[in-house]
């Protein structure tokens, strides 16, 4: 399947909910980000403190995005709300809604994150890839281990270590919502969804709920 993830570049920053403790959140990301472009484990490191500031705030979210989705890219009800996104597309922001019951499929996000949990309760299972790649539409993991994520902790994306996970919702009757700060605009390029079962991938865009699929060139 030919794909490209070359994305036109947006007129503006786009922001998705008025929120001051979000913009402040941002402003510091982007000068973080702007210092250490050559070393993302320094843009780890010194964005995860002022990332945990900002979970500790709960009153800062709106409701809407802490729904569910049922046209949701990822399926189970999943929501992906885009709370912020560079003009650039080098950082974007969202909200990821896991109902009760539900679990994302196995994929990859190809670019640095922090994913924080906002509300609620997970269990994150973490893969690497042992196969070599080379042939199409197969793939074959191991996993390297299964976390139990409460509400404040906080979990790093950095390709390729920690960069295939699942993530199901460990609560009976409330959604898990997390927060991703990430390097890329993770729900338009193309992504990498695995079966560990039958040992195949395939590509797969995850797309935001409350926002179009953006143009690739």
């Amino acid at each position: 399947m030919p794909y490209t993830n070359v994305l036109e570049l947006l007129e503006a920053d786009q922001w998705f909910i008025d929120s001051p403790d979000l913009h402040e959140f941002v402003a510091i990301a982007k000068e973080i980000i702007s210092s250490t472009t050559h070393n993302h484990t320094e843009t780890l490191n010194t964005l995860e403190p002022h990332f945990a500031a900002l979970l500790k705030k709960q009153n800062w979210l709106p409701e809407h995005f802490a729904q569910a989705n049922l046209d949701s890219g990822l399926g189970g009800g999943i929501g992906q709300w885009l709370l912020y996104r560079s003009q650039d597309r080098s950082l974007t922001i969202f909200s990821l809604v896991i109902p009760p019951h539900s679990i994302t499929p196995v994929h990859d996000h190809l670019s640095w994150g922090l994913v924080g949990l906002y509300k609620g309760k997970q269990e994150e299972t973490v893969y690497r890839r042992v196969d070599s790649g080379e042939l199409e539409g197969q793939a074959q993991l191991e996993i390297v281990g299964i976390y139990q994520v409460k509400s404040g902790d906080i979990y790093r994306l950095l390709p390729p270590e920690g960069d295939i996970h699942s993530v199901r919702a460990s609560t009976v009757f409330t959604p898990s919502i997390s927060i991703h700060v990430m390097g890329n605009d993770t729900g338009s390029i193309w992504r990498n969804q695995y079966n560990p079962e039958q040992g195949t991938v395939q590509l797969f865009r995850s797309g935001y709920a409350n926002a179009p699929v953006s143009k690739q060139k």
